[in-house]
This record gives structure tokens, sequence and C-alpha cells, in this order.
């Protein structure tokens, strides 16, 4: 066995998929090995994707190739790992990528500072709003993207775009924001070559009205049955195969006497089988008369944009329109929904400044985007990152200026401090979208779908990497046409992979 293998002799094949970008390459391995692809320009290769694990008996395996520039002729060559320890080559493939399509994508130039330092490693990873995401090296270059042909003929885009720990990419696919007059939603997981994928329960996507029909099984906790408009802005994998699907649901209730159709949103807890097992409603737990951004023209109440879990097994949402961070009580499922605390300006935290309360209510983030939790420590958030838009800011309207923040956060004081913000300036702004993350190198990656700090239009939107303590740039990532929804680096297009 050892002697066949060294010399090459196995029947691989590399063919292409449906992605242009994307190779399929197909070897039959003995039982026990893990194979993976290491590919590149030439045959040193430099590149690999992750292990992957012969089926049981050994047989055949396929493996997608991703990660190549469009239009070039790489070289690529499996590895077996016995479970002896021995590696092995199979002999060299080439295979040619195809071009990028020539609508949907879009321009992307690359500004890098090396005196300040070198970016961080990995892939960026670009979410776009209404166009097709991607995923590009960080010259610029397109090396991965998601376009399927059942959603361009309805209108629909990612909104966002994730990839999974399975080596899958997920999508919470809409029209919302493309103006087309029949709204069209669907949840979908699909692999590298944009195919979608099955389980055990069948393929993994739901559309709105499937959902629809599901939801009129599984109340709310306080006995409202919730009927879905639009698959809207978020959704989450959680860790036990469930996603939690943020949507948007248009009720008709009283606000100031009169019968008023309000947009609110929902969210829908979906089992591995993409069933709903848990729902909530904004329409059970907030005030409908408390709507101080975009309550004209279309009641536009709450526009929330981030769902991610709490290290205690809650939920916490990112409410736009109510310039609030709310805690959900989840509690891993079985929770009532109810509101655990609102952080933001009139809520239950106490914004503080060098130990003390700060007056200046201006200081808290408004009309946020992309709360996201930083550190914690025994089961508590000590530390958020989030876009303060500023849209409406108190104290400052009709003059507003938008920031990157990490905010401390102490859950127990119910107290809230600025601890880093950029830009630090008054006069730049970004309507909406964005996020900020901190990057394994310790830098700071801030997105922003919207920047206009002179233009009356943007004509870009950006992601930009800077230090963390002088705040100096060091790589920027120009995108045309706006707008990017998220930009964040990940560090490759494989799981535990880094490039």
């Amino acid at each position: 066995m050892a002697t066949a293998l060294a010399s090459g002799n196995f029947n691989s094949t590399v063919s292409p998929t449906n992605n242009p970008l994307v190779a399929r390459y197909t070897i039959t391995v003995p039982d026990g090995s893990q194979v993976s692809i290491q590919f590149g320009l030439t045959t040193a290769y430099g590149t690999s994707t992750w292990q992957v694990d012969a089926p049981t008996g050994g047989g055949q395996v396929s493996i997608l190739v991703a990660g190549m520039l469009a239009s070039t002729t790489y070289h690529m060559a499996a590895l077996i790992h016995l479970r002896t320890g021995t590696t092995f080559g199979d002999s060299d493939h080439t295979f040619t990528t195809g071009a990028l399509p020539t609508e949907h994508l879009p321009a992307l130039s690359v500004t890098a500072n090396p005196a300040s330092g070198t970016p961080c490693p990995g892939v960026e990873l670009v979410n776009l709003n209404p166009m097709a995401a991607c995923v590009a090296d960080l010259q610029g270059n397109i090396l991965w993207y998601y376009l399927n042909q059942a959603d361009l003929l309805q209108d629909g885009h990612p909104m966002p775009l994730r990839p999974l720990s399975n080596g899958n990419m997920m999508a919470l696919i809409t029209n919302r924001y493309t103006k087309a007059k029949t709204p069209y939603c669907v949840l979908r997981e699909f692999d590298l070559a944009g195919d979608t994928v099955s389980n055990q329960y069948g393929p993994r996507e739901i559309d709105m009205p499937t959902l629809n029909t599901l939801l009129l099984k599984v109340p709310t906790h306080y006995g409202r049955t919730v009927q879905v408009n639009y698959y809207s802005h978020d959704f989450y994998p959680m860790t036990n195969g469930h996603v939690i699907l943020l949507c948007q649901e248009f009720l008709t209730v009283e606000v100031d006497g009169k019968n008023t159709l309000v947009w609110g949103d929902a969210l829908v807890d979906l089992d591995d089988s993409f069933t709903p097992v848990w729902v909530w409603s904004e329409f059970d737990v907030l005030d409908v008369n408390r709507h101080p951004y975009e309550w004209l023209p279309d009641h536009d109440w709450t526009h929330c944009n981030t769902i991610e879990p709490t290290p205690d097994g809650n939920l916490l949402l990112g409410v736009r329109d109510q310039s609030w961070v709310l805690k959900l009580h989840y509690a891993n499922g079985t929770g009532t929904g109810a509101i655990l605390w609102k952080m933001g300006f009139e809520g239950d935290f106490t914004l503080m400044r060098g130990g003390e309360p700060d007056p200046n209510t201006a200081d808290w983030f408004f009309a946020q985007h992309y709360p996201h939790i930083l550190t914690s420590a025994n089961g508590y958030i000590t530390s958020l990152t989030v876009v303060d838009n500023g849209n409406y800011r108190a104290g400052t309207y009709p003059n507003p200026y938008s920031r990157g923040l990490i905010v401390n956060v102490d859950e127990q004081k119910l107290t809230v401090e600025v601890a880093w913000q950029y830009p630090v300036t008054p006069d730049f702004y970004s309507y909406w979208g964005g996020n900020v993350v901190q990057l394994p190198n310790g830098n700071m990656e801030i997105c922003m779908s919207r920047p206009l700090p002179a233009e009356p239009t943007p004509v870009h939107s950006f992601a930009r990497e800077v230090t963390f303590h002088t705040q100096e740039l060091v790589w920027q990532l120009d995108i045309t046409p706006p707008y990017a929804y998220r930009c964040y680096r990940i560090p490759s297009l494989y799981p535990g992979v880094q490039w």
C-alpha cells in the first residue's frame, strides 16, 4: 500500500463546478486517512484547503477547492495523511478558473500603509446591499462569490452571508431593499460551489410562505401568532444546529388612538430541520408609542439589524430605530422572551465617563448597527463593539456624526462606558450600516456603509483596519458602488485554516 501511494497511483480527477472560481477535486483514499488539497500558481502551491476524512472502509472523497483568482490557471494536488502519520502526495493537476460575472459584483480597491504595520492575515468577507456577497484577498481581488439564478429572478440577494463551522455557507436571501413588488425571502445553506446542501430532513432552505405556514402552530410565549412579511438583516447559527432568524412583521395596532400599520420585528428559532420551535415578537414586549426615529412615513418602529447569543444562554438584539440594544430571556430556547435590559439612551443603563455618570447624552450610540460581544466573564458581557451611526443623536440634531465604538459593560451595576472610538471627529457621518470588530492581531476593523464626510451622495463604502492605540491606517478596502452592509476578516474559506 505504501509503495503504491508513494508512486502517486491515485484515482483522482479535477472538474469544474457551478461557480467558475471553484474546482471539485475527487480522489479515492484508504480507510482512516485524511485528505487536503494544496493549490497555487506553481507546483510550489502555497495554499491549502481543510482536511476531510475518508469514508469508513476507504473510498472516494470530494473536496471543493476555493480561493482562486478569476481567469487563472492553478496547480493542485491532494495530500493524503495516513493514520500512521505518513503523508503522501497525489500527482499534480491543473485547473483554469473562469471569468467573474460582469454584473452583481462590486469593484474593489485597496490602500495599504506598510509604515503602520502588516494587515491581519486572512481574506475579507464583503456583505453588500443589494449586490452579491463576495470574499476578496487583501489586495482586493475577488476569490469567491455567491450568485443564485433563482434569487436573481426575484431581485433577491444575501443580507447577510455567514461561513459555517461545517465548511458550508448560509445566507439570508431577501429582496426587501430592491423595490421588488413581491416579497421573496429564503434562508439557505450551501457549499462553496453554491449548491444547496441537504441533511436527513431534506434541502437546507426555507422560504417565507413555508415558514409562515409552520408559524401558525408555534405561538409566542404571550400567545400571539407571528406572520412574517420579510426575512430581515441577520440570522445566527447556534452551536446546537439551530438558527435564530430575524424577521420583519407588519401589524396593525392602536397608536395614539388610531389603528396604524406598524413595521416591527420578530425572532424565529429554527431547529436542524428548519422547523420553528421558539418565536418572539416585539409587539409583545415593547411600547409601540415609543418611536424616536424613522417613524414616518412608514411607521418603521424598530428596524432590528443584529442578533447573537449571550454567554448566559440568552439573546442580544440590536434595535436601530429605538437606539437600544436589548437582552432577551431566551434561556437556551426555553425562555419567555421578556426584556432583561435595555441598553442605550433612555434605557436601563447609566452612561459613565471617568467613573462618574456622563451628563452628555450625545455620548450614547444612536441608530446603531452590529452590536457584537467582544469580551465576557463569568457569564456576563464585559464589552461590546458597535457602530454608532448617530442618526437623531440627542442634543446634536440636525448635525449627527458616526463612530465605531468599544463600550465597557457592567451588567450587574447596569453601567456602560465608552472605551474606544474611531474616528474621533464630529464631521464624519455614515447614515446606516457597518460593523466594527477587533482582529486577532489587536487592530480594529471598521466598515462604514454610507460614508458622507463631504459628498452629498456616497461614491463608495469602505472597510478600514487601524491600529488600536494610535488609530493609524494599516489597510483600507474601498467598495464601489456602495453599499457594503458588513465587512470583516475571516481566516480563510475553510474552518480551522489560516491563509
